[in-house]
C-alpha cells in the first residue's frame, strides 16, 4: 500500500502515516508534528493544532 506513495514521505511523517487509531488510547499523536499528548487534550502542546 505504501510501495507507490510512501516513497514520497520522509521517514517519520511515514511512521506516522502507518501507525493505528486506537480510539480507546489515553495517549495520542499529532498528526502534524508527531508529538505524543493526553487525548484529552484540546490543542497539541508541540505545534498548537487545534483537535476537534
Amino acid at each position: 500500500m505504501f510501495d507507490h506513495w510512501g516513497r514520497e514521505l520522509d521517514p517519520d511523517s511515514l511512521q506516522r502515516a502507518m501507525g493505528a487509531i486506537d480510539l480507546d488510547a489515553a495517549e495520542g499523536g499529532c498528526p502534524a508534528c508527531g508529538a505524543r499528548f493526553p487525548t484529552t487534550a484540546k490543542r497539541c502542546p508541540e505545534c498548537g493544532l487545534r483537535f476537534g
